[in-house]
């Protein structure tokens, strides 16, 4: 599905502007004029194969005959672009011939450091109550009552949140329908996101009377579904969640692998954002998910790091050239050797700008200043890897190791220092080739040759 073409956005037009406004941590809102289009610049890589998985005609642009669920990872490197992407997704699909979207960010929605399946599941339904209320769709009370009942009976009229109880007692006067229950499953989130003393017992409460809740959650669902497409704002419901690539190793496989059973039980399509490494960490998530990897932007083909895939250097040009006019560049030549030292990934492209305008000495992007900007890159890079970290990357280099899945290479996916190209193929970020470790170890090698 093509996107749009930028607006007349002007860049910033001076240094300090561009350092103001480089927010690199922070995903582009779906409207964004700093967009750029980077599907051809990732090589061999479509959203294509993702919209026929949801059952989206690709050439019609509508859903024909979807399943009734899918559960569905899309994965990358962190800095690739993944959250930019859902939220452009997530307004792309929300059509009357497509799905109702219901977007979710863990990140400002829930606590992503003491994440768990009750927390995500109660945050999506408050979401869904949201947007059904703000879309005005009405849904008949019968088929709320199963989950209105859940709430009454397990969380208002438990013992051990009875001051939870009074502390919602104006929600209660509502008493039913949407409102009520999108102001109760709030004031839930809301406990267990402030870490609240209440949040391990709603939690219990959750596991303890799951069967219950899953089948009020997913009579909404379906009940939602009917409303919606009668109309006309939607055929299916799509949740779409955000930030849960940010779970660590250990969080990771509980939430995805552990809790899976859980998160299934949910009638509806599902598409998480999850960090790359956790399709390495020879479990069953594979047979558990669909998965769909953003790849990194290709700087140089597959078997030729000297040569340039000039259509990954053309999109990272315009990712540069909306973040600072093209005029406080030097050189084109400035502007390659950030590309280059980048390794394709669009966050360490804008740290790089961000580190030469802190070198800079003058009212323009230097040579001098980007090469003391990739200096310091290269230095946040050598303070987590070892010796044997550099004769792992120099072989990856060399193709000595094409596949793999060791705790070492899934811990060098995670911090970077491996990047995943189209169709899998990976490198050493290209930063790390500025480092005496990896120097020591190449030059090594050429001395046995």
């Amino acid at each position: 599905m093509a996107k749009e073409k930028n607006s007349n956005f002007v860049p910033p037009q001076d240094m300090w502007e561009v350092n103001a406004n480089l927010n690199f941590d922070l995903p582009l809102d779906e409207d964004d004029p700093r967009y750029v289009d980077s599907e051809k610049g990732r090589g061999k890589f479509s959203f294509d194969e993702m919209y026929r998985t949801l059952g989206i005609n690709v050439k019609q642009k509508e859903l024909r005959a979807p399943t009734d669920k899918s559960y569905n990872l899309f994965c990358g490197h962190r800095g690739c672009g993944k959250s930019t992407e859902l939220r452009r997704l997530a307004r792309d699909l929300h059509k009357g011939n497509l799905f109702f979207v219901v977007f979710l960010d863990s990140l400002e929605e829930l606590d992503i450091n003491n994440l768990y399946y009750p927390d995500l599941l109660l945050a999506l339904s408050k979401k869904l109550l949201e947007k059904l209320s703000e879309a005005r769709i009405e849904v008949e009370d019968i088929f709320l009552k199963k989950l209105r009942q859940w709430f009454t009976e397990k969380i208002l009229h438990t013992d051990k949140l009875k001051e939870f109880s009074s502390e919602v007692s104006a929600v209660l006067e509502i008493g039913a329908g949407i409102p009520f229950l999108a102001k109760l499953s709030a004031a839930l989130t809301n406990k267990i996101k402030t870490g609240a003393t209440y949040k391990e017992e709603i939690r219990d409460v959750v596991k303890n009377s799951f069967s219950e809740f899953a089948s009020g959650f997913n009579q909404l669902i379906a009940a939602s579904e009917k409303a919606i497409k009668s109309t006309g704002k939607g055929k299916k419901v799509l949740f779409i969640v955000d930030g849960t690539d940010r779970l660590g190793d250990t969080d990771s496989q509980r939430f995805f692998i552990k809790d899976v059973y859980q998160l299934q039980q949910i009638t509806a399509h599902f598409i998480y954002c999850a960090p790359i490494h956790l399709l390495y960490e020879g479990n069953q998530v594979q047979q558990l998910f669909n998965q769909f990897i953003l790849p990194m932007i290709k700087i140089y083909p597959a078997k030729d790091s000297t040569a340039k895939y000039e259509e990954g250097y053309e999109v990272l040009r315009q990712i540069l050239y909306m973040r600072a006019d093209k005029k406080l560049f030097n050189s084109e030549k400035v502007v390659d050797l950030l590309i280059e030292n980048s390794g394709g990934n669009p966050r360490d492209l804008l740290r790089l700008l961000q580190y030469a305008f802190r070198k800079s000495d003058q009212e323009i992007f230097t040579m001098a200043a980007v090469d003391e900007a990739v200096h310091g890159l290269a230095m946040d890079y050598r303070r987590f890897l070892n010796m044997e970290d550099y004769e792992i990357l120099y072989k990856i280099d060399r193709g000595e190791i094409a596949e793999g899945n060791s705790e070492q290479i899934r811990r060098l996916l995670y911090n970077l220092a491996i990047l995943e190209y189209n169709s899998g193929w990976r490198r050493a970020h290209p930063i790390i080739r500025q480092l005496d470790g990896y120097k020591e170890v190449a030059k090594s090698d050429a001395a046995k040759q």
